[in-house]
């Protein structure tokens, strides 16, 4: 253990030690052993005097022993150094360790002035701390800081302030002027309002987006806040804030507002009604339209579906919104709905959307009209359906097919039972007042065709199928009672559908009996193409209806109609008028005719327009060509017949 410094001077020792603010320790400069020590060490050590001296340096100092033995060797002049030491208590504390080399009794010593420093440091820490977290913030938000001194003009920006509009730190030195100067011309009315509020005191502190001239000439968007400093007199003396580049945001702003008008132009000209609806079946938002009947109204906004719908088809699209909103998955249905007295067929899209309005789940719903698709399907599956049948019931017709177990299955696929009774309507058209160069009715195109086609098979319950030119239509009907009414019943019905085209065509049906049995198809569809062949030599203006059971003499005439000999009967009994009428440009075929279909020559001269003379010097005339007395009513029987068959000729040529 040292010995205690006795040949110290009493006095110095009690100024040194014992009077001083500071721990004072003197060491052995070889040793490390502590020699002495002041009041104020004891008591901030918490060591007493004994305990002390029996201590080292490196008992207090928790330095590395060989580094603090080293630096007591060097210690050439004096130096202060921060260490840590340990006190009796084992706390830990930061210390300020000033040291110089005194002799005492002849021996070198060190004398430690320490001061307790670690308050001073940790406050530095949370201050270096807190300034490299405002320059990482600043940085990282690319802001400054500036400095505005109100009394002398004179202005502190920062590197990042600078920064912002390229300079370097050195440059932009001037004040206010310097700054007002590169405020974009339109901005300058917003900012001097902000700043003057403020300066008045009416605001504590001012906010303000603008444009900031770059050193490049283009601007640069910032947010500019700021606060101005009073003095006790109420003088605006100081002002102090931060700027900070809010170009990108700015940027991306305009691009998501341009995206958001291009989206909502998109969903404005998509012909689909869309909808943005929350939970409980309110419309948030409504754009899109789907046609006149289902554009939407602006009026639909904050409505619900109850408000708007039956409350059947409100509680269903109710349901089917929650139903998205609770699993998260879409949903498509298909709705009937009415459009005033008009029914639509709708497909509805329901999809779950991440954002809540006013704290409920939303989704977006897209309508679409698709009664046109539907129709579109409807016509592929009747064309298809049609095709079949028509081609089923031409081949029975053309022969093609037999009839046999086979032909039987067929036939019922198709709706057709050969136990039922049926008759045939064959339906033509001839258009109105209008004949083509060759003198023949021009037809309906095949885009009209089937249009027809298809109306009477969605608006009866008979078979209907495609007779090349022509349209066929069974109808079946359980008993042959009142055949003849009921069949002209269908055979008008049929024509007043057809008639709702408005077309420039004059419909013309033929009707046949009542027929039974697998030959059925056959048997009534000749006895139609018959009648029709027939009626066209009898067709009025509008076409018309004609039964096979009231053509009379043409149910004859078509018997003969096609055979070899029916040509040559016409060529032998009205042949030479006919070439005399070609040869010569006249009309005494009609002429003709009218004397047969007559009682008298005055009837037929009145109907002919012309003076009874006249066509008495007309019946000679005929009686001299035709070689034939037309007095004889044999020979105007066979005369009326020829007329006829060559009338069945020029409206069919080629016979069935």
């Amino acid at each position: 253990m040292p010995k205690r410094i006795e040949h110290y001077s009493m006095d110095k020792y009690q100024e040194i030690y014992f009077f001083s603010p500071t721990a004072m320790i003197i060491i052995d400069i070889d040793t490390g052993d502590i020699a002495e020590v002041n009041q104020t060490a004891i008591d901030y050590y918490g060591y007493t005097t004994n305990e002390f001296l029996r201590l080292k340096i490196f008992n207090l100092d928790l330095g590395e022993p060989s580094i603090i033995s080293e630096w007591m060797k060097d210690m050439s002049r004096p130096k202060t150094l921060i260490s840590k030491h340990r006190l009796k208590s084992s706390e830990i504390r930061d210390v300020e360790i000033s040291s110089r080399i005194i002799n005492l009794e002849g021996k070198k010593h060190i004398i430690l002035s320490i001061v307790d420093v670690t308050e001073r440091l940790q406050v530095e820490k949370e201050l270096r701390e807190n300034r490299d977290r405002l320059e990482l913030v600043l940085s990282s938000t690319k802001s400054g800081i500036w400095d505005y001194d109100m009394i002398n003009d004179s202005a502190y920006m920062d590197k990042q302030w600078k920064g912002i509009l390229g300079y370097e730190e050195h440059e932009l030195t001037g004040g206010a002027k310097e700054w007002q100067s590169r405020w974009h011309p339109q901005d300058k009315e917003k900012i001097t309002l902000a700043v003057q509020q403020s300066r008045d005191g009416k605001t504590d502190q001012y906010e303000v987006e603008h444009r900031m001239r770059h050193k490049d000439g283009s601007y640069r968007w910032v947010n500019a806040t700021g606060k101005i400093i009073h003095n006790e007199k109420g003088q605006p003396v100081r002002a102090v804030g931060a700027m900070t580049d809010i170009t990108k945001m700015k940027e991306t702003e305009s691009r998501i507002l341009e995206s958001e008008n291009k989206l909502r132009d998109f969903a404005q000209a998509v012909p689909d009604a869309s909808a943005i609806v929350d939970e409980d079946g309110r419309y948030i938002e409504v754009f899109g339209n789907s046609g006149e009947q289902m554009e939407p109204s602006i009026k639909m906004q904050g409505m619900t579906f109850h408000q708007l719908f039956p409350q059947d088809l409100a509680d269903l699209m109710l349901e089917d919104v929650r139903n998205v909103v609770a699993t998260g998955e879409n949903k498509t249905m298909i709705r009937e709905m009415y459009f005033g007295s008009e029914k639509r067929y709708v497909e509805g899209r329901v999809g779950p959307m991440q954002y809540r309005i006013n704290g409920k789940r939303t989704v977006v719903v897209v309508i679409s009209d698709i009664t046109g698709r539907l129709e579109v399907d409807q016509i592929l599956k009747f064309t298809y359906e049609l095709q079949r049948k028509s081609d089923f019931i031409n081949d029975i017709l053309s022969g093609l097919i037999i009839g046999n177990e086979k032909t039987l299955i067929m036939a019922k696929e198709i709706g057709i039972n050969f136990d039922t009774p049926l008759y045939c309507c064959l339906i033509d058209f001839q258009e109105s007042n209008v004949k083509n160069k060759n003198g023949q009715n021009s037809k309906l195109s095949k885009s009209q065709m089937n249009q027809i086609l298809y109306l009477i098979s969605t608006h009866t319950n008979y078979i209907v199928w495609d007779n090349r030119d022509k349209i066929g239509v069974l109808c079946q009907d359980g008993n042959s009672q009142e055949s003849w009414e009921k069949s002209m019943k269908a055979a008008s019905e049929l024509k007043e559908i057809i008639s709702r085209e408005k077309l420039n065509f004059d419909i013309i049906i033929g009707i046949s009996d009542i027929h039974c049995g697998a030959s059925s198809i056959k048997n009534s569809y000749q006895e139609a193409s018959n009648t029709l062949i027939s009626a066209q030599c009898q067709v009025q203006d509008q076409g018309g209806i004609y039964h096979h059971k009231d053509v009379g003499l043409f149910q004859i005439l078509s018997l003969i109609y096609g055979k070899d000999y029916s040509l040559e009967f016409v060529k032998k009994m009205v042949g030479p008028l006919i070439e005399h009428d070609l040869e010569k440009g006249s009309d005494l075929l009609i002429t003709l005719e009218e004397i047969l279909q007559n009682n008298n020559l005055k009837d037929a001269a009145n109907k002919l327009f012309i003076h009874y003379k006249t066509l008495f010097f007309r019946k000679q005339r005929l009686e001299k060509i035709l070689g034939v007395s037309l007095d004889n009513v044999d020979v105007r029987l066979a005369l009326a017949t020829a007329i006829k068959l060559h009338k069945l000729m020029l409206s069919n040529p080629t016979p069935r």
